[in-house]
């Protein structure tokens, strides 16, 4: 079976699908191909629905050309698959054979004029006997243009991913906190990444979401969103979501020149209230739903900021200045003894000459 790789990590799958930033924002991807630019919105991406067994529920995508040449489009499910150990996607040329009884389009093929939006209806009609979650891929593309990979957006096509979960007896949402590191024991600037690594061991399609409290000792000093783009878990696999602590002084930057990556410190005087230093300890308090309550998840992890750089040059600013002071007392001591010593062989010799008058006078 010929499978089309797209080569991004099951986080902007999930979180995004193929062309959307999140669940209430318009999808927008834009290819180009030999006939003309291909330029489509989509909204929502992906299309997330909760349904019922037995009954026939309808969803709606909103399809915008936003190119500047009639599309002639077809729309078609796919299967696709996730590898857990690479994060990586892929999606197949074949409907998924659990949905192609149960899903139907209104228009299969279907034209748009430049600026114009098109309402497809996806009708779900799930039986009773169904299952407890179903993942597919909505794929968009011209009707005589072939599709090919080409970065994240397929050329020529647009992939919507749809979750859909099922309200029947026995579903369960359960999401397991598998690991929660820093990537270092010790740091010697910002940015601090912290992972997360859940696991779905329920049979829904789950939503985490919460925050990192950054503290030492007492109260957080910084708050990290986890989750902050609303992405989901399918069941059966495990996500990593990772963050950054960055609110340091100073810290390092990643930075790209020519074509080649590098990293540099910087230091912006204004975060210097920000300098770190000492043992950080990491609190995650996150939660999903259960489909009546929200269930929490935690987690802890410790990680050292230690800018070793900034100690030794202190300490040895400091030695400078105790070795400065330590020859500035010994110049005052040789000069209050230079002083002491006229004043000693003075007196020594004003009694000398008391004595040699006094035996004068004996004479």
């Amino acid at each position: 079976m010929r499978k089309r790789i797209l080569g991004f990590a099951v986080g902007a799958l999930l979180l995004t699908g193929v062309v959307a930033v999140s669940l209430d924002r318009v999808a927008d991807a834009q290819t180009t191909s030999n006939n003309g630019e291909f330029s489509l919105q989509v909204t929502p991406s992906p299309l997330v629905a909760t349904v019922k067994p037995g009954q026939t529920t309808e969803l709606e995508l909103q399809i915008r050309n936003a190119g500047t040449a009639v599309e002639e489009l077809k729309i078609e499910p796919r299967a696709f698959r996730f590898d857990d150990a690479t994060g990586q996607v892929s999606l197949q040329d074949t409907t998924p054979p659990d949905i192609a009884a149960w899903v139907s389009l209104s228009n299969p093929t279907f034209t748009i004029q430049p600026g114009a939006w098109f309402t497809q209806k996806v009708r779900v009609s799930l039986p009773k006997d169904s299952g407890f979650s179903y993942s597919f891929a909505l794929v968009i593309s011209r009707t005589k243009a072939p599709a090919k990979v080409e970065g994240r957006v397929i050329k020529g096509s647009l992939a919507v991913f749809t979750l859909i979960n099922v309200d029947r007896p026995g579903a369960t949402s359960k999401l397991q906190v598998v690991s929660f590191t820093a990537s270092k024991k010790v740091y010697e600037y910002l940015p601090a990444e912290l992972s997360v690594r859940l696991k779905n061991t329920g049979n829904t399609i789950v939503q985490p979401y919460g925050n990192i409290f950054v503290g030492r000792g007492g109260d957080p000093i910084s708050t990290l969103k986890v989750n902050e783009n609303k992405g989901y878990i399918l069941p059966d696999t495990s996500r990593t979501l990772k963050t950054e602590w960055t609110e340091g002084f100073p810290v390092y930057e990643t930075v790209t020149e020519g074509g080649k990556t590098s990293t540099k410190t910087v230091w912006n005087w204004a975060n210097a209230a920000d300098f770190r230093l000492g043992r950080y300890t990491a609190k995650l308090v996150a939660v999903y739903s259960d489909g009546k309550h929200d269930i929490p998840i935690e987690g802890e992890v410790s990680f050292w900021v230690i800018p070793w750089k900034i100690l030794l040059g202190m300490f040895i600013v400091f030695l400078l200045v105790l070795v400065g002071l330590w020859s500035l007392v010994r110049k005052i001591i040789r000069g209050v003894k230079r002083i002491r010593k006229p004043k000693k062989a003075e007196t020594t010799h004003e009694k000398s000459e008391e004595a040699h008058t006094t035996i004068n006078n004996k004479q």
